[in-house]
């Protein structure tokens, strides 16, 4: 997958400086990401599968660009840092979820950081959320970042 608008090339110190800062664990495999790309926008209409929380039936989404972890917070819309820390503050997300991408339609592709299901990837509905908590739905895409980028497939419009 070629991706456009790619942030600057990143260094291990700069993806630890964050980790510290943050005080979280990226699993190796996004860190591998980062390092190759620093997100940017996919070419062509990379999608995914899913089957939505509580419901049984598969839906699909469309990779619209990953995150850029910037060295310092800015005001881009692909910003991970400020991404994270708007969620995170609006009680829309825990922290230990990581905005990683978007779709088309403002739905969040998240990856975990936390200990009970560190490294898994989820779809975040933008529209549902969790009455007890308030979080956005969650739906759980793979097992892993690499699984996640094995499930992308190019939609040719057929």
């Amino acid at each position: 997958m070629k991706l456009t608008g790619v942030g600057e090339q990143l260094t291990e110190s700069t993806i630890s400086d964050f980790e510290v800062n943050f005080n979280i664990k990226l699993p190796d495999d996004y860190k591998v990401f980062l390092l190759g790309s620093n997100g940017g926008v996919p070419g062509g209409n990379w999608c995914f599968d899913f089957i939505e929380n509580g419901s049984t039936i598969k839906t699909s989404s469309v990779i619209s660009y990953f995150e850029v972890l910037y060295a310092e917070e800015t005001m881009e819309v692909d910003d991970l840092r400020a991404g994270y820390v708007a969620l995170v503050e609006s009680g829309q997300v825990p922290s230990t979820l990581l905005p990683i991408a978007d779709d088309p339609f403002g739905n969040i592709i998240f990856i975990s950081v936390g200990e009970d299901d560190f490294g898994r990837v989820y779809f975040g509905n933008h529209e549902l959320e969790v009455p007890e908590t308030g979080y956005l739905v969650m739906s759980q895409i793979a097992e892993t970042f690499s699984e996640f980028m094995d499930k992308l497939y190019l939609y040719n419009g057929e």
